[in-house]
């Protein structure tokens, strides 16, 4: 498959260096990981979780359960993230593995759904994702990115950005769960895991066929509290971490509900949610807010 440079250009002409593959955009230098993860084997005993961008959380709690443990782990998210890392890398973690990926339902192992591998689908509402997305590639050294927030606005409702548009994203899995509605695949909504961590982090286990009480719970809700996770993870480093502007540790900036307020202008906001809410079903729009799903208000 054909990887070839390209700029993308937001609204004030700043530009963004990616690579193309096909009619995705990646990191310059991805292609032999992209193209290569196609071929890594899945196991029987994977769990995948699949996010859009920055799934850090889940992954310590879904580790930790898996683990037995209410301890947050020893390592980083990026040593099981499947964009970070060469095929044999991946081969080479010992099972159970959890692997977190960006990828789409068809760009995964081609083996993984023969397995019926369990997937942990994270969902988040798209204008927190663009003010944390803005933040995180303004600190990517490869796509040397320099635009104001307003102007990026644009750029990520189309896809112009690494990785593509949150709503191709959120359409293809949609797409897949209703394709496949026997697939163990389980959604955790952001929005709610921060409002009710303890009822998620129970519904997770129940998903992953783990016994865990809920003092358990109670224990890995408190060990994952974001301030917490943010001071063990920024004092570890990983082998991205050359990669950003600032030297130091970027995935964990403030993890807050409603953060877009302080970044998105009235009209900014209207217009965003406009441009989203004609491109998903009316059942979907609750992933354009800050509520709580009605399971979660009752």
């Amino acid at each position: 498959m054909e990887a070839k440079p390209v700029e993308t250009i937001d609204g004030g002409g700043n530009v963004m260096k990616l690579l193309k593959i096909g009619d995705r955009l990646f990191l310059r230098g991805g292609a032999e990981v992209w193209c290569g993860m196609f071929d890594v084997k899945a196991r029987v005993d994977d769990v995948f979780i699949v996010e859009y961008v920055k799934m850090h959380w889940v992954y310590e709690i879904v580790s930790m359960l898996r683990s037995g443990q209410s301890d947050l782990m020893p390592g980083t998210m990026e040593s099981s993230l499947m964009e970070a890392l060469c095929p044999p890398m991946v081969d080479q973690l010992p099972s159970p593995r959890t692997l977190c990926t960006h990828r789409y339902p068809d760009e995964v192992p081609r083996n993984l759904t023969d397995l019926k591998c369990k997937i942990i689908l994270l969902i988040r509402n798209p204008k927190d994702v663009c003010v944390s997305y803005f933040n995180l590639l303004r600190e990517m050294k490869s796509v040397e990115y320099e635009g104001s927030f307003s102007d990026f606005i644009s750029l990520f409702k189309t896809g112009d950005v690494l990785l593509n548009s949150w709503d191709r994203h959120f359409l293809h899995w949609k797409k897949f769960k209703c394709e496949n509605p026997n697939y163990p695949i389980h959604t955790v909504r952001y929005e709610d895991l921060k409002m009710g961590p303890v009822e998620e982090i129970k519904k997770i286990a129940d998903f992953l066929d783990i016994e865990c009480t809920e003092k358990i719970c109670q224990d890995i809700a408190m060990a994952t509290e974001f301030s917490k996770m943010k001071q063990q993870k920024e004092s570890l480093t990983h082998h991205l971490i050359p990669t950003y502007k600032s030297g130091q540790e970027v995935m964990y900036r403030k993890g807050q509900i409603g953060d877009w307020k302080n970044n998105f202008s009235s009209a900014e906001s209207e217009s965003f949610d406009d441009y989203y809410r004609g491109i998903l079903d009316p059942v979907d729009h609750i992933y354009l807010t800050d509520k709580p799903s009605p399971e979660q208000s009752n």
